[in-house]
């Protein structure tokens, strides 16, 4: 067999190999996004988390300010029963007054940060509902992926054994420009020439279109152990049915 015959026989097999894997990669895929949109959910629960420990820590610092003060105004209160100068009376009762006003103002603070803590209680509630049903989605990617891995195992162990053994046949470097060329076109590294007018003898690439001089046709098909490659689109040439009984005319 010439080399672009033993490419073309590559060229099949790896098209059916990647056909094969790609119905594993699609799970792949889908159970990564599954798990990012995963991610995404915990890093936002644990910011709630965060924020709520956070206005549970000021409410209960509030509390602690708010019993000091209460403390306080009780002394002051002892203080205004035993006090007989009218003046230092009403010099207390100033303070007992500015303290109430304060405690005033920690208790709508209180009040604030334990409203805050409910909301944050209520988004926690949806972000746990959300958590778990994504946990379902990924469970159920999980066990596609596992059906799909099951189902190609023996296949593709066979077509990976076939397409190894295709590609002995093809010197080194002639396989690196071909994997190349595979792993950037999804499989497609090679690309057939195809006849567009008999009489004019016009030729073009069956993938990119582009016109190929005659030259280039009569190399591919004159030259079948050496390697052409598209201008256009960079894949491997190879002359279709058409294209030899053309020249052979």
């Amino acid at each position: 067999m010439t080399l672009i015959e033993d490419l073309l026989a590559l060229f099949q097999v790896d098209r059916r190999l990647r056909s094969l894997r790609s119905r594993v990669d699609s799970a792949e895929t889908y159970l990564r996004v599954q798990q990012g949109h995963m991610q995404t959910l915990q890093t936002r629960r644990d910011e709630l988390e965060t924020r709520k420990r956070q206005r549970q820590a000021h409410a209960g610092n509030l509390e602690t300010e708010a019993a000091g003060i209460d403390e306080r105004i009780e002394k002051f209160r002892e203080e205004l029963n035993s006090t007989s100068s009218s003046r230092q009376y009403h010099a207390v009762l100033a303070e007992v007054n500015a303290l109430k006003d304060k405690r005033s103002g920690i208790d709508e603070q209180t009040l604030a940060e334990l409203s805050g803590i409910e909301e944050i209680d209520g988004q926690l509630a949806e972000a746990d509902e959300r958590i778990a049903e994504r946990a379902k989605v990924i469970e159920s990617a999980e066990t596609e992926l596992s059906s799909r891995r099951d189902e190609i195992k023996d296949s593709l162990a066979e077509l990976e054994a076939e397409r190894a053994e295709k590609a002995t046949s093809i010197p080194s470097d002639v396989e690196t420009l071909f994997n190349g060329l595979a792993d950037d076109f999804e499989g497609e590294a090679m690309a057939s020439i195809e006849l567009i007018d008999k009489r004019r003898r016009e030729y073009a690439c069956d993938t990119c279109n582009v016109h190929l001089p005659f030259d280039i046709v009569s190399r591919v098909t004159g030259r079948p152990d050496e390697i052409v490659q598209c201008k256009g689109c960079l894949r491997i040439l190879y002359a279709s049915q058409d294209a030899r009984e053309a020249l052979v005319k």
